[in-house]
């Protein structure tokens, strides 16, 4: 198993990606009916979910290690209700490392074992319209192997959709999206009670996994008065 933190993993997926990721504003009319229906759908789950089981697909034989050495252990700066602020050493070329530091968040689904959404919210920078570099935020949302792709995963503020986000890749352990999180967005989660990240086990059959937002904004105000 990799034992490099997300902060780790995260670094690769934004090279990977090529920094070519959706934005995390506004729902279209489709994404919001859609999401909307996510918790009717949840009623008529069946017992056992007709796709392959969530979790990792990859077998290690006892002993066995993958991936890159584990690096330090990662540090935690703030603990705010369920989000956290966490800053880890990466590499970033041959022989050098950075500190990346971000908020975190897991929800997990208390009837459904391996079931889970997890969020990381960090700062990047990026250049606007002119050129001009400037600081945003992106997120990245975990979900277990396993979930329907087609779908992406749907986001509620308090019962509102906000929007609906592709994944972009899988591996052996979990399936991800990467966005830009628009202020607006953000302001609605600082302001925000209760946040819904919706993954589907099949179509139709939504499996909304609920965030507690206290601690949200503490946190995020933590993350952007560190330095770059």
């Amino acid at each position: 198993m990799n034992k490099r933190g997300p902060a780790f993993i995260l670094f690769h997926t934004l090279m990977l990606a090529g920094f070519g990721f959706a934005t995390l504003g506004s729902g279209t009319g489709t994404a919001t009916a859609q999401t909307q229906a996510a918790p009717k759908a949840q009623k008529q789950l069946p017992g056992k979910m007709p796709v392959t089981p969530f979790g990792p697909r990859v077998r290690r034989a006892p002993g066995a290690q993958g991936g890159a050495p584990a690096g330090p252990k990662p540090e935690i700066l703030l603990q705010e209700g369920m989000w956290r602020v966490i800053c880890e050493t990466v590499p970033v070329a041959k022989d050098k490392t950075q500190k990346a530091c971000y908020v975190s968040a897991t929800a997990t689904d208390p009837k459904r074992k391996g079931v889970f959404v997890s969020l990381i919210v960090l700062k990047v920078k990026r250049k606007d319209a002119k050129g001009k570099p400037v600081m945003g935020h992106m997120m990245n949302v975990r979900a277990p192997v396993g979930v329907y792709l087609p779908t992406g995963i749907a986001l509620e503020i308090d019962g509102k959709a906000i929007a609906r986000v592709p994944f972009i890749r899988c591996n052996p352990m979990f399936c991800e999206s990467l966005a830009e999180a628009r202020p607006e967005t953000l302001a609605k989660l600082k302001k925000g009670k209760k946040a819904k990240f919706i993954v589907y086990g099949a179509p139709g059959q939504g499996l909304p996994l609920e965030f507690d937002l206290k601690g949200f904004t503490a946190a995020l105000k933590k993350l952007d008065g560190m330095k770059n």
